[in-house]
């Protein structure tokens, strides 16, 4: 009698190396292409280092994150999925969100930003790239 291969199905749809990771995807709604300072050196337009510390303030670990994209009203961030609270009523998502839009440039807490972020929007992405929009 001849043995026969076994044929194995892998029923995933993605693999890991390392940590399951999350792409969230931040549309400030506004141009921020110029809010690239530091935001501890006392100057304006420290914008997007804010968000970043944002996202640490959540406890959130950003592994990654793309360059401006949709005339620089987007941002990607590759983050740890471990570090992102999915269960309770204020997921972290919604917190972002909110903290995001509470940076608001005429706010006296904020003086390091100018563009106006209070209709910022942060959701979660499966990792996918069209070909016709490769930045």
């Amino acid at each position: 009698m001849a043995i026969t291969k076994n044929n194995f199905a892998l029923n995933q749809n993605y693999e890991l190396f390392g940590h399951e990771v999350t792409l969230i995807v931040v549309d400030f709604i506004v141009d921020v292409s110029a809010e690239v300072n530091d935001c501890s050196d006392g100057t304006a337009l420290g914008g997007l280092d804010l968000v970043r510390k944002t996202f640490e303030q959540q406890g959130v670990t950003i592994l990654a994150e793309g360059p401006l994209v949709d005339g620089n009203t987007q941002k990607n961030y590759m983050v740890r999925s471990d570090s992102l609270d999915t269960l309770s009523s204020t997921t972290t998502v919604a917190a972002l969100e909110t903290a995001i839009q509470a940076l608001d440039q005429s706010s006296d807490d904020f003086p390091n930003i100018t563009a106006d972020l209070t209709g910022a929007q942060v959701a979660t992405s499966e990792m996918g790239i069209l070909t016709a929009a490769i930045v």
